[in-house]
């Protein structure tokens, strides 16, 4: 999308974090002992943090630390458990993120909420049009314009309010949404020390407009609070005045980022024992010598991955691992044929390599499981045969004549409830009312009555219990002890070293290292959490099997 003429987002002068002197004591926003289940499963463990006035408060941890419901609880849009917020030293618990934004809490969503086609400053006054109310019914515009004008000058913006959001580019509307939260909250309601909440706020920004953007969020203390959430550690160490590690639901460590490197968070971050039961490790197939089941030749899509090369054998799982930027979710979907490459082929056995196609790949024993069961691998609002036909409908389930055969859709459901331990009444159940866990089990199941010869997974495991994981544990490795093929996709490090017999590291869309992990010797987090941020990725450790960067064979 191109940029509407003379927008531009302030002058990107290098920018480094410094403590200010004029840092005030008083806290804005405190945390305490807050703590959050779903489902029997803890997300947050009496976690308390707190936030000063003039403050960037920093907050890392790995998938599934908890960050995203702290910053859900703070904001409104779940009431926690246990435990309690205040804001400038009273508690508040507000019913939904509109009372937490009239409080002064904002947030900065990882996706953007502007409406595009509405103008500008709509979009920095939505839901506060009342205040603009004259006559007692109509809306003032030019004085809702004027205070938008205030509000995008003040943090150095050069953009026509009247214009609609969407001519802008990404850049341009990532500040238009940190103005609305930051600056609106004063204009608009008076709040003198808002809170800003930003959620991976430069997670699409390209490297240049992120000068732009540091400089912009090292200027919105001045106004309150921000707390910070990013993957990207080096811009949390680098834009941070303190930062919380969170780690299974805790917060387990509070670090002065004048005394912190990545390896120390990343280490803070992880570090956990594995057990080998747990990821019945004792299974794990010897496949060495095993024929190929999935051939992946120069695979590449322009911002997600490069000259991918793989070889996947029969009864293998190749675990591929890397920060959530890696591109390694894009490249699943790439194999799978869900989002085209632009260039590469795949091929299933002894086929011949063709351009991936869902439809093609299916017909030869390809099954692929998304990482956003919800969005991508399910209808909850339909039972569960419904769901577990939804790959099979045209060749299992339906006669020669057309006629669908509900009958046999019922007793595969049924066997698969069984066989799956799918907590269900029956095939007629509806799939909204199963946890997490089931959910993912009838995903599963969907791809397993089509008895498949290679699986992708893609976070299989996400947002199910701890009891249900080591099922589905279970489950890949009957799966591959009958020869199936399993690229496993995971964010989760302990997953990826239990499971795999190689992992192959990502990083900026190419696989910089191939470790393998052997029962017995598998590789430790520590050496992962290195070769993904690059500390060793041109080591060669013949004990780890790590191979060059390039093809994976």
């Amino acid at each position: 999308m191109s940029q509407a003429p003379g927008a531009s987002l302030p002058a990107a002068a290098p920018f480094r974090a410094g403590r200010s002197a004029a840092m005030t004591e008083s806290e804005i926003l405190r945390v305490e002992n807050v703590s959050k289940s779903f489902a029997g499963v803890t997300t947050l463990d009496s976690v308390s943090l707190k936030a000063r006035r003039n403050q960037i408060v920093g907050i890392v941890g790995e998938n599934g630390a908890g960050k995203t419901t702290l910053f859900n609880i703070i904001s409104g849009i779940i009431a926690a458990d246990g435990g309690r917020v205040l804001l400038d030293g009273r508690e508040v618990r507000p019913a939904n993120y509109r009372e937490a934004s009239l409080l002064g809490i904002s947030r900065v969503f990882q996706e953007q909420a502007l409406i595009p086609n509405i103008t500008v400053y709509e979009n920095l006054l939505l839901a506060h049009e009342d205040r603009f109310v004259r006559w007692g019914q109509l809306v003032d515009r030019r004085r809702m314009i004027e205070v938008a004008e205030r509000v995008v000058s003040a943090i150095g913006l050069d953009i026509d309010v009247r214009r609609p959001a969407g001519d802008y580019d990404f850049s341009v509307r990532q500040a238009i949404e940190i103005a609305r939260a930051c600056l609106v909250p004063q204009a608009v309601l008076g709040i003198e020390h808002p809170v800003i909440l930003l959620d991976e706020p430069t997670s699409a920004l390209a490297r240049a407009e992120e000068e732009a953007f540091f400089r912009l969020v090292a200027g919105l203390k001045e106004h309150g609070a921000v707390l910070f959430v990013s993957h990207r550690l080096n811009e949390v160490l680098r834009i941070s005045d303190v930062i919380y590690v969170m780690k299974d639901g805790r917060i387990v460590a509070e670090v002065d980022p004048a005394e912190a490197d990545e390896r120390k968070l990343h280490g803070l971050m992880v570090g956990r024992a594995r057990d080998e039961d747990y990821y019945h490790e004792r299974g794990q197939r010897s496949v060495e010598t095993a024929p190929p089941a999935l051939r992946v030749e120069h695979l590449s899509r322009r911002g997600d991955y490069q000259d991918i090369t793989l070889t996947l054998r029969q009864g293998e799982i190749l675990g591929i691992g890397g920060l959530l930027d890696s591109g390694k979710s894009a490249l699943g979907k790439g194999i799978a044929g869900v989002r085209a490459p632009d260039q590469g082929t795949v091929a299933i056995g002894d086929d011949a390599p063709a351009r991936p196609q869902l439809s093609r790949l299916m017909a030869r024993g390809f099954g692929y499981v998304p990482a956003e069961r919800h969005a991508e691998g399910m209808i909850t609002a339909f039972p569960v045969s419904w769901n577990l036909s939804l790959a099979s409908g045209g060749d299992l389930f339906s006669s020669h004549l057309g006629y669908w055969r509900g009958r046999l859709e019922a007793s595969v459901s049924r066997r698969f409830i069984e066989r799956l331990r799918i907590k269900a009444s029956g095939p007629a159940a509806i799939c909204a009312r199963l946890s997490g866990g089931n959910q993912q089990k009838v995903v599963l199941a969907k791809w397993l009555c089509r008895e498949p010869r290679v699986l992708v997974l893609d976070n299989p495991t996400r947002g199910v219990d701890a009891g249900a994981k080591e099922e589905i544990y279970a489950l890949i490795r009957e799966l591959t002890g009958q020869g199936v093929a399993v690229l496993l996709i995971t964010d989760e490090l302990l997953e990826l070293i239990g499971l795999s017999n190689r992992i192959a590291i990502m990083s900026q869309g190419r696989i910089s290292a191939v470790i393998a992990a052997p029962v017995g010797a598998k590789p430790t987090e520590d050496a992962l959490v290195a070769l993904m941020l690059g500390y060793e990725a041109n080591r060669t450790d013949a004990a780890r099997g790590t191979q060059p960067q390039g093809t994976l064979h």
